[in-house]
């Protein structure tokens, strides 16, 4: 209660503040009690915007709630126009680093390679950062080793100097170790002219491009041109030089059909943490794959991840092609096409493909990331291994998951005739049955047939175990049922703090899987049906096999159970020796103490209680 006085104080305060708001675009900051900045947004309207997070909270999702919560205090910019407020976002972003916004889980600065082409002897190096001079940037290289091994190859291929000498005005005696090892031309002792060498610097930009058909023609006239001239030597090398082209283009990845220069964008999230992998696609093929991890407190949709990775990721780029594809829709498209098309030059369009090539193209992106994601969970999970299955990726993608459904979890409840009602929970991990996580709950506080009634009494049961124990339910919670039996599982999961767990029911006649927000059908045959539909059959496998199990108890309940003296051991022993009750009634004393277990003293109460038996009704069970 203290809490909710507090905020509304602290809203009473603002007023003058959230009263002298303009009505323009702008950037605002918001603060905790502390003064630290802890959330920046970019607004149409700064009146507006601002005001909505001051508002009743009845109607906000949880995430949003989390921060308002922490909100004490805010600060804004106003900007000449909504471009202007996308850039200086991320400016402040970077600045700030906010906990509630999305943002690179690990914010260094990528390298990238260098092409000098304002000089007389251009050189490749790799550098940290773009400047504004006249040289050509490729990259950023989120993989390391990816870069060097490009930076390896293209010296050894093109024989451009990486060495940081100011030529022609410096120069050295004699070659350097690059010369004699074939990585270099050595013009700086005179060995290669500056038309030759800058022939190369433009072979070696083609190639970084992607131009690879236009290179190796040219390579070819070239070898015919010094063939043609009697010049042997040169033309051996230009085809040595044409073999490790070609050699290193046919492992380069293509992608059927796609044609021209573009990007492909996409995601893969588990829980806070996300993926984004950017595909540079020049001339058709892949060239290279950009992958960026991001953290992000609020669990917001896939829009808002891809909307900061598109913000992180082209101020950085090298280039940037006509076409960006992406796989969520974008918010505010036209500001964001604006945007790109300034860092462009050019215009730049941003799409987002539903069926064909494209479309194709954009889920190799999303596969890639989980990759990604996965091998980087793999690294920080050090005590739990989780193993995600390509069916775990499909069914996040397809259900709009937030985590990745490593593990899984499903409820069944079974009974017969509204009696002996059980429920089961069976665990799967990495698409695969962990029994040692099964249990099977026996319902006692429920009479007759209500499903909903004793589907809240077994994940009661649970849930509130696992609380007690500071335990996490599984990745993904299934319950066999729909939105009745969906509802009833929320409520608990609430009522023990777990409300942030993913959730569904499914149907079984026709497969219709049932969301809090609505239902759909997976596709026959797809690999997260067939998961979901595996883990909801164990589910109701194992609580069949309690229920029949405990039928069997109750039907075998006999007239053993009121003898002094036999307990359950005893009871299966003669049982198993006899087959009957029958059998067992009509033996002598011999034949009882034939039976392993039987002593004389059991065979003396076994006569003397079948001698006065009255045909007592078996016990209820307790």
């Amino acid at each position: 209660m203290s809490s909710k006085r507090d905020r509304e104080n602290s809203v009473k305060s603002l007023q003058p503040k959230l009263r002298a708001l303009p009505d323009t675009p702008g950037v605002y900051l918001h603060k905790d009690k502390k003064g630290k900045v802890i959330y920046v947004g970019k607004a149409k309207r700064l009146s507006q915007r601002v005001r909505s997070y001051f508002q009743s909270d009845e109607h906000m999702v949880s995430k949003t709630k989390q921060l308002v919560r922490r909100i004490d205090d805010f600060d804004f910019i106003v900007t000449d126009g909504e471009t202007d407020a996308l850039v200086l976002e991320n400016q402040l972003i970077k600045e700030y680093r906010p906990r509630y916004n999305v943002r690179l889980k690990d914010d260094k600065q990528y390298p990238y390679l260098r092409i000098s082409l304002g000089e007389a002897f251009p050189r490749i190096t790799v550098v940290r950062r773009i400047a504004a001079d006249h040289a050509r940037y490729f990259g950023p290289y989120t993989d390391a080793r990816a870069m060097r091994e490009t930076l390896k190859f293209a010296a050894g291929v093109f024989q451009v100097r990486t060495c940081a000498l100011d030529l022609p005005e410096q120069t050295i005696p004699r070659p350097c170790l690059d010369y004699q090892i074939g990585r270099c031309s050595a013009p700086c002792v005179g060995l290669d002219t500056q038309t030759a060498y800058r022939r190369k610097v433009r072979q070696l930009v083609l190639f970084l491009e992607g131009a690879n058909k236009e290179l190796i023609r040219g390579l070819h006239r070239e070898m015919a041109n010094r063939s043609a001239a009697l010049e042997y030597e040169i033309a051996a090398t230009i085809r040595d030089r044409i073999g490790k082209l070609e050699k290193t283009i046919t492992r380069g990845r293509t992608i059927a059909g796609l044609r021209g220069n573009l990007d492909v964008s996409n995601l893969a999230r588990d829980g806070r943490d996300a993926c984004g992998v950017i595909l540079r696609v020049r001339r058709g093929k892949i060239l290279t794959v950009h992958h960026f991890h991001l953290v992000d407190q609020l669990a917001s949709d896939l829009s808002a991840i891809q909307d900061q990775l598109l913000r992180e990721y082209y101020p950085r780029a090298g280039d940037i092609p006509a076409e960006i594809l992406v796989a969520q829709p974008v918010n505010d498209p036209e500001l964001w096409t604006a945007w790109l098309s300034q860092l462009r030059g050019k215009k730049v369009r941003l799409h987002r493909p539903q069926r064909g090539i494209k479309n194709t193209a954009v889920e190799i992106a999303g596969a890639n990331a989980a990759v990604r994601l996965g091998e980087r969970r793999t690294r920080e999970i050090t005590t739990q291994y989780r193993k995600v299955t390509p069916a775990d990726v499909q069914l996040q993608q397809q259900l709009d998951l937030q985590t990745l459904p490593a593990t899984i979890e499903c409820f069944d409840i079974s009974n017969f005739q509204g009696r002996e009602t059980v429920g089961s929970l069976v665990f799967f991990k990495g698409g695969k049955p962990l029994k040692s996580r099964y249990r099977r709950f026996r319902v006692r506080t429920v009479s007759g047939p209500d499903d909903f009634a004793s589907m809240r009494e077994v994940l009661e049961r649970y849930y509130r175990r696992l609380a007690d124990r500071q335990e996490r339910p599984a990745d993904l919670v299934v319950v066999d049922g729909g939105a009745g039996q969906l509802g009833v599982a929320r409520a608990v999961l609430t009522q023990y703090g777990f409300h942030q767990v993913e959730l569904l029911g499914l149907a079984k006649k026709e497969e219709t899987i049932h969301r809090e927000d609505r239902t759909l059908n997976l596709p026959r045959g797809c690999e997260a049906l067939r998961l979901l539909q595996r883990v909801r059959d164990e589910a109701h496998r194992f609580a069949i096999t309690y229920h029949r199990l405990l039928r069997d108890q109750k039907t075998t309940a006999s007239a053993l159970d009121l003898i002094p003296g036999i307990g359950r051991i005893k009871k299966l022993s003669l049982l198993h020796h006899f087959g009957s009750l029958a059998a067992i009634r009509a033996a002598d004393a011999e034949q009882l103490g034939q039976v392993r277990g039987i002593n004389r003293h059991d065979v003396a109460s076994i006569l003397a209680f079948f001698a006065g038996e009255t045909q007592p009704d078996p016990p209820k069970e307790r």
